[in-house]
């Protein structure tokens, strides 16, 4: 049984997508049923269907407006790649991004070693034909994103990762808590340990400070509030700003991240740098505004 997580089940599916062969068909195709009870195949019929007695073929139409009529895609595939999931996966994807169904024939081929540019292994894809531009649309941008180099902290559409969470999007990355202002996400793709989660304003804006103090507020709160469910006694609360201090993914968010053992977890860096901070708590409170320590003189100011 494969052992993978979420995020690299879709990277490793974008890659199989993209190196597919990938086309569409012409027209649009209807299931004919067979009136004389015959399995009698035309050759322009691209599957078989049999309902209990019934037979049906899937034939092209003229009409596209016929009801109940599909346009049909294909996918064979590299022999090279693991395509295993991809049938779940693309209709996962497609139904929560183009809100329609779909139809799925999966075969073997049985064509000669020489005819198989892209292996044995195929899919023939059908969805309404009223729908057809949008999943067709949606399809050529999965394969679009296959071709980019691989990103890991970029969303499955190509824009922000944490940004798509909200919207379902995200596979790997589901909600386990929310308010008006906040989420927070288990976090599959990148687990430091069991119970990692990240947490993250709905407002997209790319540093803690950029968070408005309501948004700051739902963010720790929503974080004690799995951690009091998980029943954490030791844990670490992460937050990175700017490429330098570690952020990969450009919306401010805080990672809690469990430490139920010395190897499991983060692992804290002991022995930094010491740095002179002489005058420095004087320089923030001028600058926050703030009173005056006592002792502190106005000439100290």
């Amino acid at each position: 049984m494969r052992e993978e997580t979420s995020g690299e089940t879709t990277a490793r599916l974008l890659e199989v997508i993209a190196r597919a062969d990938f086309k569409v068909l012409p027209g649009a195709y209807v299931f004919r049923p067979l009136d004389d009870g015959t399995t009698s195949f035309r050759r322009d019929a691209l599957a078989a269907l049999r309902d209990n007695g019934a037979w049906s073929l899937l034939v092209p139409v003229e009409d596209p407006a016929t009801p109940m009529a599909f346009r049909m895609f294909s996918f064979h595939f590299d022999p090279a790649l693991d395509a295993t999931g991809f049938v779940g996966w693309l209709h996962s994807h497609l139904a929560r991004t183009t809100g329609t169904d779909h139809i799925v024939v999966c075969g073997r081929s049985v064509r000669g070693s020489a005819d198989q540019v892209r292996g044995g292994v195929f899919d023939y894809w059908g969805c309404p034909a009223g729908a057809a531009d949008r999943v067709l649309a949606e399809v050529r941008a999965l394969i679009e994103r296959g071709r980019q180099p691989r990103r890991a902290h970029i969303g499955l559409r190509g824009g922000c990762l944490v940004c798509e969470a909200v919207e379902g999007a995200s596979p790997g990355l589901p909600i386990v808590a929310e308010g008006p202002r906040a989420v927070g996400v288990l976090n599959e793709i990148e687990p430091g340990a069991r119970g990692h989660c990240v947490f993250f304003p709905r407002r997209h804006v790319p540093h803690l400070h950029d968070l408005d103090d309501a948004e700051t507020a739902e963010v720790l709160s929503l974080l004690k509030r799995v951690a009091v469910a998980l029943e954490l006694k030791e844990y670490n609360v992460l937050q990175n700003n700017g490429a330098r201090a570690g952020q990969t993914v450009f919306h401010a968010h805080v990672h809690l991240v469990p430490k139920p053992t010395a190897a499991a977890g983060l692992i804290v860096q002991v022995g930094l740098t010491r740095v002179d901070q002489t005058g420095l708590a004087k320089e923030i409170r001028h600058r926050l505004g703030a009173p005056r320590a006592a002792g502190e003189s106005q000439a100290g100011r």
